[in-house]
């Protein structure tokens, strides 16, 4: 299910490595050293690091399958790569470098509000003076709870997702509401500036 929807870009993830691969080259466009957390097979941002100057690449995710593909898809960058098989959230501790960019995309949002926080937090104690923390994440809409953005968003699902069965759309579905937390827009950008983030 999870190769079905990288396929199809179901949950847009190809747009969001457009849009990292954009940032990294007309923003920070220097060296640096990536953390990708929750980095799953790593298929999206090897493409988003082509031609940027990347100097290392460290990816870290709880399922050694993924880790195992990321492995084979991350062998073209030119960089070195380091892959660690742990939960994002303990990531960044006993780290003694700063990263120059964090990057995390459709994990975040599985943490309680108080819970991303403090990981946000974490991140910014850790994160270089001049490095970038950025999020790729869903959002509910200002207003919105999250039955109805569930609601919501198994109408899309089920309109737009035509590549699953449909006990591979029961199965997506069961995990968004088991354990999906997203916050609104407002609230993301609250819980930015909280951690200590200025944009």
């Amino acid at each position: 299910v999870y190769q079905k929807f990288l396929k199809y870009d179901y949950l847009s993830n190809a747009v969001a490595c457009d849009e990292l691969h954009s940032f990294l080259v007309d923003e920070i466009a220097r060296p640096f050293r990536i953390l990708d957390l929750a980095c799953g097979d790593a298929s999206g941002i090897v493409e988003a690091l082509q031609e940027t100057p990347v100097e290392y690449y460290r990816g870290v995710d709880l399922s050694a399958p993924a880790m195992d593909y990321a492995a084979r898809n991350l062998a073209s960058l030119t960089c070195p790569v380091e892959l660690d098989e742990a939960d994002f959230t303990a990531a960044l501790r006993n780290r003694l470098r700063e990263e120059d960019i964090v990057w995390i995309s459709l994990s975040l949002h599985h943490l309680a509000t108080a819970e991303k926080l403090a990981f946000m937090r974490d991140v910014r104690a850790h994160i270089a003076p001049d490095g970038a923390f950025l999020v790729y994440e869903p959002a509910r809409r200002d207003g919105e709870d999250r039955s109805q953005y569930l609601d919501r968003f198994e109408k899309i699902g089920r309109r737009d997702w035509t590549g699953l069965t449909s006990e591979e759309f029961a199965e997506a579905m069961k995990h968004v509401r088991t354990c999906d937390l997203p916050e609104t827009v407002s609230d993301w950008h609250s819980l930015g500036r909280e951690a200590g983030f200025t944009a």
